[in-house]
């Protein structure tokens, strides 16, 4: 018992610190929403409680021996920018769960119970956290421009497409042949400036292989825990983000009127979406959503100060 409350409070204080480290991070760095400092919080303070009603915190300390832990004096950590900060810690703070989770289960049942649905209040929390240090990366409201690899596209029309300056590029292929779908992300990289956001719709193979920003997935595709474990630190964007999607037609040229109606005082973005056939107009059209979205983002950030 002795050796477990041990390893119960090693685990506790390594949670603890993680999590303080991830809220001091999405608080004072990101300047993220109060809610989600607030969960951070409310897990944290949980944790406490859990821990002090099952083992009690001047128990376990009792047996606490930093002198003699052969484990304190080894460091393996990097260089990190603050988002891999976060992003690690939110892995050791779930690590440190999962083996209290284990080891209370030889002693009380019922703890590890608590500790297993903690775990999976922070699965949860990771995501929404990590989705909106996400969106801090890319300007709100945005523009993407969605190409669907139908067939070959034409490097030149792709090209007029990157010089409008739209916030990102988006790369769809719904067919088989995955050695085309790869060929040709590789072949749109290569022209894409650093200024853009080069995604992978749902790949996040094809993503690692062309050297994408990143991936945007859908309901359907991977889990998002699972594609952040392959992507690490590159862009992961999702259908959860307010987006207005709008298929480019010659007709969306004097459409401006009617664009204003669909941007919506919460919108994060509209993806402009094409096809197979890449209107001649494509730049005028481009252009035209830009501007109403810059104007929309004017007149958003009016509001918000008067409130």
């Amino acid at each position: 018992m002795y050796e477990i409350l041990r390893v119960i409070d090693a685990n506790f204080n390594r949670a603890r610190e993680g999590l303080r480290t991830i809220e001091d991070g999405i608080r004072f760095y990101y300047n993220l929403d109060k809610s989600l400092i607030k969960k951070v919080k409310h897990i944290r303070h949980a944790l406490s409680i859990a821990v002090d009603r099952y083992f009690g915190l001047s128990v376990i300390k009792k047996g606490r021996d930093t002198i003699g832990d052969r484990g304190k004096d080894i460091d393996n950590r990097d260089k990190q920018d603050i988002k891999q900060l976060i992003e690690r810690n939110f892995m050791r703070v779930s690590e440190a769960m999962r083996v209290m989770e284990e080891y209370s289960r030889l002693t009380i049942p019922s703890a590890s119970q608590k500790f297993h649905n903690l775990r999976f209040n922070l699965y949860n929390l990771e995501k929404e956290v990590l989705l909106s240090i996400s969106k801090k990366d890319i300007p709100i409201p945005f523009v993407s421009v969605l190409l669907n690899l139908d067939t070959k596209p034409s490097l030149s029309n792709i090209k007029k497409i990157i010089d409008c300056k739209p916030d990102m590029l988006m790369l769809c292929y719904p067919g088989d042949n995955q050695r085309f779908f790869l060929n040709m992300a590789n072949k749109i990289r290569k022209i894409v400036p650093p200024s853009l956001t080069y995604l992978i719709c749902g790949r996040p193979d094809i993503c690692i292989l062309c050297d994408a920003d990143g991936v945007f997935l859908n309901r359907k595709d991977l889990p998002y825990r699972e594609v952040k474990e392959l992507l690490q630190d590159r862009v992961i964007l999702t259908d959860e983000l307010k987006i207005v999607n709008i298929p480019v037609k010659e007709t969306n040229i004097n459409q401006g009127s009617h664009l204003k109606k669909l941007l919506k005082d919460d919108m994060d973005g509209i993806i402009l979406i094409i096809g197979k056939d890449i209107p001649e107009k494509i730049e005028t059209i481009i252009n035209m959503i830009i501007r109403e979205v810059k104007s929309y983002g004017k007149r958003r950030k009016k509001t918000a100060r008067k409130e």
